[in-house]
C-alpha cells in the first residue's frame, strides 16, 4: 500500500509539472479572449446601437414591423459577442481550476 502511495505521489508530481505549460497557455488564451472580446464588444455594441436607433426611426416613420426587427437585431448583435466572451473566459477559468486540482 505504501508503494502505491509513493507511486501515486511521484505520478502526481510529474503530472503537475507537465500541466504547468498548459496552465500558462490557458492563462494567455483567457487574456487574449478578454482583449479581443473587449474590442469585439465595443464594435458590436456600436453596431447594435445603430440598429436600435434605426428601428426607433422606423417606428416613427410608421413601419412597426421593420422597427421591431431593427430593435431585436440590434439587441442580438450587441449581446451575443458579450455572452460569448463571458462564457469563454468562464469556461477557460473552470478548466484551469480543474487542472489546478491535480
Amino acid at each position: 500500500m505504501t508503494v502505491l502511495y509513493g507511486i501515486g505521489t511521484v505520478f502526481r508530481f510529474i503530472l503537475r509539472i507537465a500541466l504547468l505549460p498548459v496552465q500558462a497557455v490557458l492563462t494567455l488564451l483567457m487574456l487574449a479572449i478578454g482583449f479581443i472580446g473587449g474590442l469585439a464588444n465595443i464594435v458590436c455594441w456600436l453596431l447594435g446601437a445603430f440598429f436600435v436607433i434605426g428601428g426607433i426611426c422606423l417606428f416613427i416613420n410608421g413601419s412597426a414591423s421593420l422597427g421591431w426587427q431593427g430593435v431585436i437585431v440590434g439587441i442580438v448583435v450587441a449581446v451575443v459577442p458579450q455572452a460569448l466572451t463571458i462564457w469563454g473566459a468562464e469556461g477557460i477559468g473552470c478548466l484551469k481550476e480543474l487542472f489546478g486540482r491535480v
